[in-house]
């Protein structure tokens, strides 16, 4: 493998991909960005790897193909500052072949290094779409003032973008040939206390028609947040305290703590005391005893559990993965908190109307130990979620939402809901079925997914993260067990069960274009085909990224 590198200086990237790789206390840490389409390359043509190296360093650079090492690039040549770099794969692959490419620096006698399997093959590319950002505060802008509507275009196109208020063209402006990328535009005349109206975005698409994001924008104070926690101090947290004369996996934790209203239900209707009353979340410490430490905050992580499961999973099948977790930093102070929450499916805990009771409930968690960090001991600066599946897809939400709303009467629901990053495993990205049947499906099939949820042409009713991403957007790696598709599902295909239309690894490439879109690709990675742990590769995704202790 000959390579053709080039250095670039740019931001430190704060994402890695897993391989089976030993976390080594080195001073600098490289760092592999997602290479074309979430790994995967052009056929039989080159593809350019980039990379960071996060601080100084005076070693080699060690390039590897399938644990073979195929070159080295002496420090003279390639400098010692810390940077961006890139190798040149110079011939590409045949389609179908998949190869790890390992990227190492020495410290010592130890190599540091990060990898990525890339695979040369075809992924389907989504239409042309324009996604409208929240506008205000829970799209409320406040009376009689101008405001501004922020949106994304998808793809590149030379065509002119049509603005729309309730259903009349207002305005047309020409915004020349342009790639993907956000746009704004200022609604001058602002709006009556009370009034509202749909405002429809439109680009002409490639396949014919119009590409077209809508909101519907209303002039009041935004609704005070849902779902308000009761009050919360020290005390009420040592009343919830459980201790475990096993000590297995922990010698005990706060028990059943509400983060939301203590009165709500949720599904499933599971859990070991059998009350499916409360959103309520339980909290591990890596103390001896288990309860919350003295000295310098911890960084939290919020493990959220997949379908027909509950937060007890972390004293059960997923203990390992608790233990893993609190053994980051070596335990004790500036070290690692878990908090495990139950939450309601923004999909399935529906009202009598057929529409979410919520969908806020893991960004509502995300607020309640922010306000309350200091009784937490944790730094509200260093949340993570981790989560598969149902906690995967309602995490990627939460991960790119922000419900702050400074004139709430609930002084938890005026503070960020913002992370610091999430690794999270076969996530829906959206839980739109409009949207997914247009771009995954076969149109013969559209009447058989989903068929009793609302047709959400807007993509607002149950959940829509592609439109969420922005710069502020947290790291974010994504892992799905299967292989990204390259054309819709067949009837045949679904009916089968030969592809997993629920955890289909395409959701992950949504996100990435949109990172991609806003500049900050470098905080993301997709990966296809995962086979790791779950509990090893989260571990070390958070040690890698976190920010408190050493």
């Amino acid at each position: 493998m000959k390579g053709s590198l080039r250095v670039m200086r740019y931001a430190i990237c704060l994402v890695w991909v897993w391989l089976p790789l030993t976390l080594v206390a080195a001073p600098f840490q490289v760092r592999i960005l997602a290479v074309d389409h979430g790994n995967v390359v052009t056929p039989n043509q080159p593809f350019v790897v980039e990379y960071d190296v996060t601080a100084d360093s005076n070693s080699d650079h060690y390039y590897y193909v399938d644990n073979s090492l195929k070159l080295t690039r002496s420090n003279s040549a390639m400098g010692s500052e810390a940077g961006r770099f890139s190798v040149t794969y110079p011939g590409g692959f045949s389609a179908g072949v998949s190869k790890d490419i390992r990227i190492c620096l020495k410290e010592g006698n130890e190599l540091v290094c990060d990898a990525i399997r890339v695979r040369a093959g075809q992924v389907l590319e989504l239409k042309q779409a324009v996604e409208i950002h929240t506008v205000g505060i829970k799209d409320h802008v406040p009376p009689g003032q101008p405001f501004d509507i922020f949106y994304d275009v998808l793809k590149p196109t030379s065509s002119s973008h049509y603005y729309y208020v309730d259903g009349n063209l207002l305005a047309t402006r020409s915004k020349g040939g342009h790639d993907g990328d956000e746009f704004s535009v200022t609604y001058p005349w602002g709006l009556e206390n009370g009034d509202s109206i749909d405002v429809e975005i439109c680009v002409n698409a490639d396949e014919g028609g119009q590409a077209c994001g809508a909101r519907t924008i209303v002039a009041s104070t935004p609704p005070a947040g849902a779902d308000v926690p009761p009050p919360f101090n020290s005390d009420v947290m040592d009343q919830h305290f459980h201790a475990s004369g096993s000590c297995n996996p922990v010698c005990g934790y706060y028990s059943n703590i509400y983060y939301g209203d203590s009165t709500v239900s949720w599904l499933p209707l599971v859990g070991p005391d059998s009350e499916p009353n409360g959103l309520r979340i339980d909290v591990y410490y890596p103390t001896s005893d288990g309860r919350v430490h003295a000295g310098e905050p911890n960084t939290l992580i919020l493990y959220a559990h997949s379908a027909n499961n509950n937060k007890e999973t972390l004293l059960g099948p997923k203990k390992g993965t608790l233990e893993s977790y609190l053994e980051i930093g070596g335990g004790g102070a500036g070290g690692v908190t878990v908090a495990a929450l139950d939450f309601r499916h923004p999909a399935k805990d529906l009202d009598e109307q057929g529409y979410p009771v919520s969908r806020d409930d893991m960004s509502h968690a995300i607020q309640f130990f922010r306000y309350h960090a200091a009784v937490f001991n944790i730094n509200p600066d260093d949340i993570f979620i981790t989560g598969s599946s149902l906690g995967a897809g309602a995490g990627i939400h939460a991960a790119v939402k922000e419900l702050a709303n400074p004139g709430d009467p609930s002084p938890v629901r005026q503070v960020s809901s913002r992370i610091r990053g999430a690794f999270l495993a076969t996530g829906q990205s959206s839980f739109s079925p409009h949207w997914f049947r247009e771009n995954f499906l076969e149109e013969d099939i559209w009447p058989y997914y989903q068929p009793d949820f609302h047709d959400d042409e807007d993509r607002s009713i149950y959940g829509h993260a592609v439109a969420d991403v922005d710069e502020n957007a947290p790291l974010l790696e994504l892992a799905y067990e299967q292989n990204y598709v390259d054309h819709k599902v067949t009837a045949s295909e679904k009916t089968n069960k030969e592809v997993d239309t629920t955890h289909l690894p395409n959701y992950g490439l949504t996100m990435l274009d949109q990172y991609r879109l806003h500049g900050i690709g470098d905080r993301i990675m997709v990966r296809e085909s995962y086979g790791g742990s779950f509990g090893t590769d989260s571990t070390r995704f958070v040690e890698r990224n976190r920010i408190s202790g050493n």
